[in-house]
This record gives structure tokens, C-alpha cells and sequence, in this order.
């Protein structure tokens, strides 16, 4: 009987260090997501700013050549 007992103990304990280590990931998870969201709004830009881009890009070209 005390082997049974010992065993659930142990397997016990692996249980709970898993759930730490799952719980652990989901908090990096939600750091990189907010992360990756805030990267994002300082990528985002818009068509007007595009277009002028892209202006600002040909006239640089037709002064060089």
C-alpha cells in the first residue's frame, strides 16, 4: 500500500510543476502577443502616406537621371 501512496504523491507533484510550467508559457504567450501588437501600430501606415512615398521616391528618381 505505501508504494501506491507514494506514487500518487509523486505523480501528484508532476502534476502541479506541469500546470506552473503551462501557466509560465501562457504569460510569455500574452507578452509576445502585446508585443507583436505594438510593433504593429508603429508599422502601420496609411494610403496617403503611401502615395506620398511613393511620390516623394519618383521625383528623387527624375532628379538623379
Amino acid at each position: 500500500m505505501a508504494y501506491e501512496e507514494y506514487m500518487v504523491v509523486v505523480f501528484g507533484a508532476i502534476i502541479v510543476v506541469q500546470q506552473f510550467i503551462i501557466y509560465l508559457m501562457y504569460v510569455r504567450i500574452r507578452q509576445l502577443l502585446n508585443e507583436i501588437d505594438s510593433i504593429e501600430k508603429k508599422i502601420k501606415i496609411t494610403d496617403t502616406e503611401l502615395e506620398n512615398l511613393v511620390a516623394r521616391i519618383d521625383e528623387l528618381k527624375k532628379i538623379k537621371v
